[in-house]
């Protein structure tokens, strides 16, 4: 299953009144999963077991030099990412206000920073966050999995989503997204995507910004 040019060609007459219900559903999804999902972070890292241990060092090391990162520096950090992608909404940062919200949980020892353990934390629940967002934002049965039609809206609905707020028009970032559920297939079947899939897609399109 993929899409076809017809299709994203017919997704972007979609109205700023549909965008702005996608985010409306968006914004409210996030802060709900990101409290319940930050919680449950050390059992997402082990299910994980190293997978991205690399891409988690990596952004670590692109917001940091140093041995840890305070919500000021990760603040930062979310404003270079939404430079590079919704620059058309600088204040976007949805990174910067993920771990202003759930720093009280990521900072174990409460000292005022994370170190890489703790970020590694912020990474999982941020991450998941985004991908059982997106999940629920075009799941109209609810059934916790995207599939046939719901596949279709989560493609047109990112696709007009990234005209709205990045100037970024040749699709070289986009492009990865919109085929989302090709090599998707952790539960084996490669027409659905789970949160689970979801989650892996949301952190390998944003490992060249790492």
């Amino acid at each position: 299953m993929k899409v076809t040019c017809f299709f994203l060609a017919a997704s972007a007459t979609a109205g700023n009144a549909d965008i702005a219900a996608h985010l409306i559903v968006a914004d409210s999804s996030f802060w709900t999963n990101a409290a319940k999902i930050t919680r449950n972070a050390d059992a997402i890292l082990r299910a994980w077991n190293g997978k991205f241990d690399k891409a988690m060092d990596d952004a670590f090391h692109m917001c940091t030099s140093g041995s840890y990162v305070d919500q000021d520096i990760i603040w930062e950090c979310g404003k270079k990412v939404t430079k590079m992608t919704f620059n058309k909404n600088p204040n976007f940062n949805l990174m910067g206000r993920y771990a202003a919200s759930q720093f009280a949980q990521l900072d174990n020892n409460g000292d005022g920073k994370l170190n890489f353990e703790e970020f590694k934390r912020g990474f999982a629940g941020f991450f998941s966050t985004v991908g059982s967002t997106l999940v629920d934002i075009f799941d109209a049965d609810g059934n916790g999995v995207l599939e046939g039609k719901e596949n279709n809206e989560m493609h047109f609905g990112l696709n007009n989503i990234w005209d709205e707020f990045s100037s970024d028009k040749n699709r070289e970032l986009i492009n990865p997204i919109l085929n989302t559920w090709i090599g998707s297939d952790l539960d084996k079947n490669v027409d659905t995507l789970s949160k689970a899939e979801m989650t892996e897609q949301a952190i390998l399109q944003s490992v060249p910004y790492f």
